[in-house]
């Protein structure tokens, strides 16, 4: 059985993440003890907030580095190709954070089983997985979605942007997305079943944000944070909801001269009475069978559609990491590296 590659951190970024930051090693073929199982990849995700953790004072230095030279860490779907785990046999679908390499060793703590009513195993990375439980977590947490409330969602063309907004319009919600660019908005509306979609990069993006929110926001679904964080908060309903998903804006770090909005957004909560409340998926996974049995029925329906961007060979996962922030692309990233 040929040996594969695996994607280290060879440099801790410093700014904006280059493709250099990373590097390609060769991977020689791990073996497996009592109770543990081989996997080959097949998809690994790629995700902004892995920004966080390679930075050389990961959280503002509360966690401690990530070693140079390590796998980057991350989820992937892959298939069991060998085994001495009686849970897991061989030629299973599984998902799990295997890293960013051709093949992992589990045990198979953490590491979900892939179902087939998902559609392509990808799936399991996007509405199946993170992005999807996320967005999930978010309804759940701002007390489900409620017939006559407006849901406004930014970075709505991501993963978790357009897995929140599906749901959304599953349940009977309004929901109005923002985005980067006509072509993503009206990807949104046509596909995704947004109500409205504003593209932020207009130069009237708050004035035709206003004109879609004629009651304001009943909740702010927030993946950015950052200046686009106060520009809306003045905008929402009186009592109500900012859920903090994602802070996408600060990931990689914010200029010395960026602005102070904390005031601007303290005096819009005050007045509007509004509540802001973060949320993640860690610890929740009570919330899961509820989770899966509706998406299942969704994407059975074919009520849920979420884009996937595909990526092709271990070598591509540096660059497409980067240009999670360079050049968003519309939906979940992966990057293909091996076949069923």
């Amino acid at each position: 059985m040929p040996n594969g590659q695996r994607v280290v951190l060879r440099h801790y970024p410093h700014g904006a993440m280059q493709p250099s930051d990373f590097g390609i090693e060769e991977l020689s073929l791990p073996d497996i003890g009592a109770g543990e199982f081989l996997v080959r990849a097949l998809y690994v995700s790629v995700d902004p907030m892995l920004r966080l953790f390679i930075d050389p004072a990961p959280l503002g230095g509360k966690m401690p580095p990530m070693p140079l030279g390590t796998t980057i860490p991350g989820p992937a779907v892959g298939k069991v190709i060998e085994s001495n785990h009686p849970d897991f046999a061989v030629g299973t679908i599984v998902e799990g954070r295997f890293g960013w390499q051709h093949f992992a060793v589990s045990n198979g703590t953490g590491v979900q089983r892939v179902s087939s009513k998902l559609g392509s195993p990808e799936n399991a990375l996007s509405i199946g997985g993170l992005p999807g439980f996320t967005a999930y977590v978010g309804l759940e947490v701002a007390g489900g979605v409620k017939s006559g409330q407006t849901f406004l969602v930014s970075g709505a063309a991501g993963a978790v942007g357009s897995a929140a907004g599906a749901l959304i319009h599953a349940r009977g919600g309004r929901a109005v997305g923002i985005a980067g660019g006509a072509d993503k908005c009206r990807y949104l509306v046509e596909e995704i079943g947004y109500d409205a979609a504003i593209d932020r990069l207009a130069p009237d993006f708050l004035a035709q944000l206003a004109t879609a929110l004629p009651s304001g926001a009943d909740v702010y679904f927030d993946n950015v944070g950052g200046a686009m964080l106060a520009s809306i908060v003045p905008m929402m309903a009186r009592g109500g909801l900012v859920l903090i998903c994602g802070l996408m804006a600060q990931y990689q770090g914010e200029a010395a001269t960026s602005v102070d909005h904390l005031p601007d957004v303290l005096r819009a909560v005050m007045f509007n009475s509004l509540r802001i409340q973060g949320f993640t998926q860690v610890g929740q996974d009570a919330l899961r069978p509820a989770f899966e049995a509706e998406l299942v029925d969704l994407v059975a329906s074919n009520r849920m559609k979420v884009a996937m961007h595909i990526e092709d060979g271990i070598e591509r996962l540096p660059q497409a990491m980067a240009g999670l922030f360079d050049n968003s692309v519309t939906g979940k990233v992966v990057v293909r590296v091996g076949e069923i």
